[in-house]
């Protein structure tokens, strides 16, 4: 949906990718995690096209949570605006499930430092958030707890910690391209370093990683109604999101396994 939105044509969702990411999924999930259930951050466009999808996830008793409206950047948006976008994704969910999401994931993780007024805000909507990529690295992060989101009273932030491998600008995180592009040793080593520091580890999936046929690719006919460079690299980069490292995901989760154990929905934590 948001890809085909962003190149400017009639925005649509593929449903049946969809389903068959939710089918793999949990049929690792059935296999793997000892009954206990995971968390479905999800956009309010998905909730409107595939509201049946999601009322099974949520029958299937895994936690359905808030991944914003669209998937825009957040920070490129007025305080306004992203408030009407997550009110309208709250309601979607609503819709779809009969309860409001309260947990919550920006899109691309997209909340920076200079925007902590976006975390006030979810404040208000929200019993907790996973946006905040934490990065202990940098000096400047020694009394990050004294700051927001984490010194919000009655709102949890569990942030997506980074590790440094080989080079500053390489922050590795555990999940995502990450998790298709790097060996299982570095992403235990990056969640290693989640849980030392005093966090839980966090692996995070679209379902495009895991899926091997190229289900979410957008044709070159979708991208030539409207053909300029930027949308150019869009097509070429779909190759990065969804054709590299597929394969690898489900035997380094099955190897992660071996070290830590799958805990449940992210909810679980509000009650740590």
């Amino acid at each position: 949906y948001d890809l085909t939105r962003s190149i400017g044509i009639s925005p649509q969702d593929n449903i049946y990718a969809l389903e068959k990411s939710y089918s793999v999924i949990k049929d690792f999930a059935d296999k793997n995690f000892n009954d206990k259930k995971v968390t479905f951050f999800t956009t309010g466009t998905v909730a409107r096209s595939a509201p049946e999808l999601l009322k099974r996830i949520f029958d299937d008793g895994h936690e359905i949570a808030s991944h914003y409206n669209f998937h825009d950047l957040m920070f490129k948006q007025d305080i306004q605006t992203i408030e009407k976008n997550i009110l309208e994704a709250k309601d979607s969910i609503f819709q779809a499930i009969g309860e409001e999401p309260i947990g919550f994931r920006a899109p691309v993780f997209s909340i920076p430092r200079n925007r902590l007024d976006i975390f006030e805000l979810l404040a208000k909507h929200f019993k907790y958030d996973s946006s905040y990529v934490l990065k202990l690295s940098e000096k400047d992060y020694k009394n990050y707890k004294d700051e927001v989101p984490f010194n919000i009273d009655n709102f949890l932030e569990v942030p997506v910690l980074t590790k440094k491998y080989f080079h500053p600008k390489l922050q590795m995180k555990s999940g995502g391209t990450f998790l298709r592009f790097f060996s299982k040793s570095m992403i235990k080593e990056t969640m290693l370093h989640t849980y030392e520091s005093g966090y839980s580890p966090l692996i995070y999936l679209h379902p495009y990683d895991y899926l091997q046929d190229r289900e979410f690719w957008v044709g070159r006919k979708h991208f030539l109604k409207n053909l300029n460079l930027t949308n150019s690299i869009k097509y070429l980069r779909q190759i990065q999101w969804i054709g590299i490292g597929n394969k690898s995901v489900f035997p380094k989760l099955e190897y992660l396994l071996d070290y830590f154990e799958h805990q449940g929905p992210m909810k679980i934590l509000l009650d740590k």
